[in-house]
């Protein structure tokens, strides 16, 4: 299938390339570099030298260049791009890994001295996980959470967890953390509330253990008490609590949920809150299913539904992550849309009022363009789905001076310089990237000119 489209849109630029959901605040960063914090801010969450909610993207002072900004429960951590990690916002359990419990913190602090990090997922604890493959933790630790197999001493500073040097993605759940290595295994560890670790007969995990067959998981994400995991071939598997139907199964249902449930269709990123689960569909189309109480499933009712259900009929949704009630997603022109539970601002629509429905974020620097593209642009992305040998032709009335290919948490992951010219056909090899979805902008002085998803097989 040719990535063949014609354009006849207007642009958005430096707008957003990635966003992080935390229990009622939102962090992102932006296509020039800069981070941006809003909502609830009582913890310090802002790092803003102050506690107060914040109601409208705020941009985080000298943030440009920051590698990454991740939200945790009620917490923010930034990786730097020299590799530091930083942190602000609830401490009382150690989970900043600051060596101390001091209730909370209001600025960015250094985590540390280590200059390797790359991911990070908190919750009342923290998983971390380095450039060399290695994995530690920090915080809450009365259910095993630090898979050091002792409990209940919580971690005041990160401490490796096991030898393993081949992790790949990690994530966190009210209790527990799941992690897949380079190998497409998943492993799991710390409470198993509501089966979210997959068994009937266990309590708990006090080490990464090996959990579901295969050697073909690709992402995962945890709501307090269910996993929605993709595999490599974009299928979709579910387990867990299912009080309002969060893992696709009727909620009567009496079995199930320690197994792993297929859901339909082929999906390149999933997300989950409380008793709530969403997607995107590798066609582009957002789906939502599980508790609706506040209007979080994006679908203008109230109403719960165990059915992934469609969220409006664009199909250019390229991001999404879930709070606590609240859902904040991207499309694939940088534009950030909200929905859900506004109580403490992390909508960013200015006030508290809630929504039913995605409605666009307006933030400084996201404004509509002036220029435009003709309808009779033309931007072949080939072939799709590609294992090394990407082909990009364009034809149109801008120039475009960069080909960059971004992961969808936002990292440029190729990048290639100095086209300069409104009329090419290029090809070059991405059979390093690893298997997955990315997408392919075109830029001219750092603004989009136009996107392209893409499959890598």
């Amino acid at each position: 299938m040719l990535g063949l489209f014609f354009i006849s849109s207007t642009i958005f630029s430096q707008c957003f390339t990635s966003v992080s959901a935390g229990y009622n605040h939102v962090s992102g960063k932006k296509s020039d570099g800069s981070c941006w914090i809003w909502g609830f801010g009582s913890f310090g969450q802002q790092g803003n030298g102050n506690d107060a909610d914040v109601f409208v993207p705020t941009v985080v002072p000298s943030s440009v260049g920051w590698q990454s900004i991740t939200s945790g429960k009620y917490s923010t951590f930034v990786v730097k791009t020299n590799g530091s990690l930083w942190a602000t916002g609830y401490n009382l359990y150690g989970q900043l890994g600051l060596g101390t419990s001091t209730e909370h913190y209001s600025n960015f602090l250094q985590v540390g001295s280590a200059l390797n990090w790359k991911q990070v997922s908190g919750n009342d604890f923290t998983i971390a996980l380095r450039t060399d493959g290695t994995i530690w933790g920090a915080g809450q630790n009365d259910g095993y959470q630090m898979g050091n197999n002792s409990c209940c001493s919580n971690q005041f500073s990160f401490l490796q967890i096991g030898t393993a040097t081949d992790w790949k993605t990690i994530s966190t759940a009210n209790r527990a953390a799941f992690a897949i290595k380079n190998d497409g295994t998943l492993w799991a560890w710390g409470t198993n509330f509501g089966g979210l670790l997959g068994y009937s007969n266990v309590s708990s995990l006090s080490v990464p253990t090996q959990i579901k067959p295969g050697t073909d998981w690709n992402k995962i994400a945890l709501g307090p008490a269910h996993i929605l995991a993709i595999k490599t071939n974009g299928t979709l598997w579910s387990w867990g609590g299912n009080t309002n139907g969060e893992i696709g199964l009727d909620p009567q249902a009496t079995v199930g949920e320690f197994d792993a449930n297929p859901i339909a269709g082929l999906w390149s990123e999933v997300a989950a809150g409380f008793r709530m689960s969403l997607g995107i569909k590798v066609n582009g189309t957002l789906w939502a299913w599980g508790l609706n109480d506040n209007g979080q499933l994006g679908t203008g009712t109230g109403a719960n539904t165990y059915i992934p259900t469609q969220v409006g009929s664009n199909t250019d949704w390229e991001h999404v992550s879930c709070g606590f009630k609240h859902v904040v997603a991207i499309r694939t022109d940088g534009s950030l849309w909200s929905w859900g539970d506004n109580s403490k601002g992390q909508l960013g629509n200015g006030g508290t009022t809630g929504s039913t429905t995605p409605a666009q974020v307006t933030v400084t620097g996201c404004t509509l363009g002036t220029d435009t593209f003709e309808a009779t642009t033309e931007y072949v992305v080939s072939p799709n789905p590609v294992a090394s040998e990407l082909t990009v032709r364009y034809k149109g009335t801008e120039n475009v001076d960069a080909i960059v290919i971004y992961d969808l948490a936002g990292k440029e992951v190729y990048r290639i310089n100095a086209l300069g010219t409104n009329s090419f056909q290029t090809s070059f090899d991405i059979g390093s990237l690893q298997s997955g979805a990315y997408v392919v902008s075109l830029l001219y002085g750092g603004v989009v000119v136009g996107s392209r998803k893409i499959v890598k097989k």
